[in-house]
């Protein structure tokens, strides 16, 4: 059978449905399919309050199940199923919790023809009428739906398409009782004749009156429920009374609301799938949607769920989870411990070679500080070559023009020389002008600019006067400058 397949559990036997066509079997309990079960309101404990809207449904679920222990009459002594449906309000939500003892459960399924071994979703009917509402169109409406069997009836009230409320009335064997009159024959009345007293006859008038009564108060307790809704829903009134009476009407019925200012539009619930009842086509429908999808509200009470496959049990999955876990960690150390090895074995070889790398940087570390120390001396002697270039250099320019200068003027060349010595300067050229005044070229290495003025302060000190220069140019990488000597008296 098909996955969306239900079955619909009855005491006189299980309805197959496929969204087609039911199935009657008295035998076939067929335990693969999505179960269903609903269940009289006389089992079924309910009570609302309002919360605050900032909870969860799981601490909505744990303050209803409080709740109805603390405030709605729970035995604590009995096991419950307890769910719940939530209205959001301004502020605040409204909470309509139902619960069902074990208890109750078990009592109920006893009187079944067959015995159940597993029940998926056990609701209250009056739920159900959701599923007649299958268009945008049909949800603009305001009903009101009553319900009437041999051992359940009450008043269910829905609003643009969904469920906000639901008050019990007298079953037929209540009514039964009170009149004194056989079930069949109450049926046969309600059928037949409805609540028009023309349709009585005279010996038959006081049933009547009884009858009346009963029901003249259970429509009073509907209609304090519908009044009650206009503060919490905005509930305008009622626009269409639906009577769910094994497909009858019950004639006179408006009769009972105009008192209270309400005409609505009374007419029988006439929802009919292939040889089923109407009440029987409403729940096969509701159950059918619900397990394929629809956004139905729903209470499930069930004592009976199925056992799960072993794969979706919580405590099953955090085996899988934690044997996952276990073998992902011993994998995990494994692969560290393989891992850790043969980097510890590069380690060792890299320890060696940095070792060897160590030997001979240490070498070569040596090596260099010998060739520095070769190059520091290397550097010495060719400063001290250097000096003795320069002076050999600036010697042989200068010993041409020491014969061309009188001995009166050996004293000032030696001075000069021994200057330019001093200061490692050189001359290209030495003028004498006239006996009293010479004109020195002198050149100077681009690092060593200042020996220029040295050059001349010196000579000042050695007695000369009128020691100057008119300029130090700069050319090729060398400074030059052309001094001007006055010779000093000789003694």
């Amino acid at each position: 059978m098909a996955e969306n397949t239900i079955v619909l559990l009855d005491h006189e036997h299980t309805v197959v449905y496929d969204g087609q066509k039911p199935v009657f079997d008295t035998k076939n309990k067929n335990p693969e399919l999505f179960t269903a079960l609903a269940v009289p309101l006389k089992y079924i404990h309910s009570f609302s309050f309002k919360i605050a809207n900032t909870l969860s449904d799981d601490e909505l679920a744990m303050k209803a199940e409080l709740r109805m222990y603390k405030e709605g009459g729970l035995d604590v002594q009995k096991e419950y199923r307890i769910d719940f449906i939530k209205y959001e309000l301004d502020h605040e939500y409204l909470i309509e919790a139902f619960a069902l003892s074990l208890d109750d459960f078990n009592r109920y399924i006893a009187d079944f023809s067959y015995k159940i071994d597993v029940v998926d979703f056990t609701f209250p009917r009056f739920l159900a009428y959701e599923a007649l509402y299958k268009t945008e169109e049909t949800k603009k409406s305001n009903d009101l739906y009553i319900y009437i069997s041999d051992d359940e009836a009450f008043g269910a009230i829905y609003q643009n398409g969904k469920y906000i409320g639901h008050r019990i009335i007298n079953s037929l064997n209540a009514i039964s009782k009170r009149t004194g009159l056989e079930l069949v024959k109450l049926k046969e009345y309600l059928k037949e004749k409805g609540f028009k007293r023309e349709n009585y006859g005279l010996e038959e008038t006081l049933i009547l009156d009884t009858i009346v009564e009963v029901f003249s108060k259970d429509i009073e307790k509907i209609v304090y429920s519908v009044n009650h809704k206009r503060g919490l829903f905005g509930l305008s009134g009622i626009d269409t009374v639906l009577i769910d009476f094994e497909g009858h009407s019950l004639e006179g019925i408006e009769d009972f609301f105009s008192p209270y200012g309400f005409e609505p539009v009374i007419k029988p619930l006439t929802q009919h799938t292939e040889q089923a009842t109407p009440s029987l086509s409403v729940l096969l429908e509701y159950v059918f949607g619900l397990h394929n999808g629809a956004d139905f509200y729903q209470v499930n009470l069930t004592h009976l769920e199925r056992k799960k496959p072993l794969f979706e049990y919580v405590g099953f999955r955090y085996l899988v989870e934690t044997l996952v876990i276990t073998v992902f960690l011993a994998l995990l150390g494994i692969f560290v411990s393989y891992y850790l090895n043969a980097q510890h074995n590069k380690l060792v070889i890299l320890e060696g070679k940095v070792k060897k790398q160590k030997k001979k940087i240490e070498k070569l570390s040596l090596r260099f500080k010998k060739i520095k120390k070769q190059n520091d001396q290397l550097l010495k002697v060719k400063k001290e070559l250097e000096d003795k270039i320069f002076v050999y250099d600036t010697t042989f320019r200068v010993i041409p023009m020491i014969g061309q200068i009188s001995i009166k003027r050996q004293k000032m060349m030696n001075d000069v020389l021994k200057v330019l010595k001093k200061y490692r300067l050189s001359a290209s050229s030495i003028f004498q002008k006239d006996e009293k005044s010479f004109e020195i070229l002198l050149i100077s290495q681009s690092d060593r600019r200042g020996d220029i003025s040295k050059f001349m302060h010196d000579l000042i000190e050695l007695g000369y006067k009128n020691v100057m220069t008119k300029d130090i140019t700069y050319e090729d990488g060398v400074y030059k400058s052309k001094i001007y000597i006055s010779v000093k008296e000789v003694g």
